[in-house]
């Protein structure tokens, strides 16, 4: 997903126990904008990274040179972006459904980009969506199929200027996660031989918001 700085985490994490994931952890968030006719038009994502990966991305992009925990203007304009290069077949880590059915999402466009008072760097993009019928309920997840990083959506989730619909989040089963995990390792030799095969179980330790609207 981030590959200059994932090279210099994965150089940190050598001594992590093979096929051990995952390797970044990020905290999630996202704002549903409508229309005049109450239709999902775009969606902004806010993701929040945790505090090693956010040093290891300071010191990859030349951020807070004077550790004040402050950017200027200079270092927010050359770096704003930087997490929206996908690669190996990562999409952005979303997923939106409405009555069941997988809305379509644009490309990406950076929105913000700040340091935390706890040295974590935040990061906000946009997303146009296609295919939103207005009123019915939303329902939004984000993971890394591959589960390379660990999303969990525990930052704000709503719907822009609309402050009355109401969002039920649905924590994802850790039990149960754990143990498909252990399955599809068995399935494919154990541990070691995930190790440059890791099975697709981002899914399975994913996070679910339903937001709803009145109306």
């Amino acid at each position: 997903m981030l590959r200059p700085a994932a090279l210099a985490l994965l150089t940190a994490l050598a001594a992590a126990p093979a096929g051990a994931h995952p390797h970044i952890f990020v905290d999630a968030g996202l704002q549903l904008l409508r229309d005049a006719a109450g239709r999902v038009v775009a969606v902004e994502v806010t993701w929040r990274y945790d505090e090693l990966y956010s040093m290891i991305l300071a010191q990859d992009y030349g951020l807070d040179a004077d550790y004040d925990l402050q950017l200027t203007e200079a270092e927010v304009a050359g770096t704003l972006g930087f997490d929206l290069n996908w690669s190996d077949g990562f999409e952005g880590g979303l997923v939106l459904r409405q009555d069941g059915a997988e809305l379509a999402l644009g490309p990406p466009e950076p929105v913000s980009l700040r340091m935390l008072d706890t040295g974590q760097i935040e990061t906000t993009h946009r997303r146009p969506v296609a295919g939103a019928a207005p009123g019915a309920a939303i329902e939004a997840q984000v993971y890394d199929p591959e589960f390379y990083v660990a999303f969990e959506m525990i930052l704000p989730i709503g719907v822009a200027g609309a402050p009355d619909c109401a969002t039920d989040l649905i924590r994802a089963d850790l039990d149960a996660a754990y143990a498909g995990l252990e399955a599809a390792l068995e399935e494919i030799g154990g541990a070691v031989a995930a190790e440059d095969n890791f099975p697709a179980v981002g899914a399975l330790f994913a996070d679910r918001a339903v937001i709803a609207c009145p109306g």
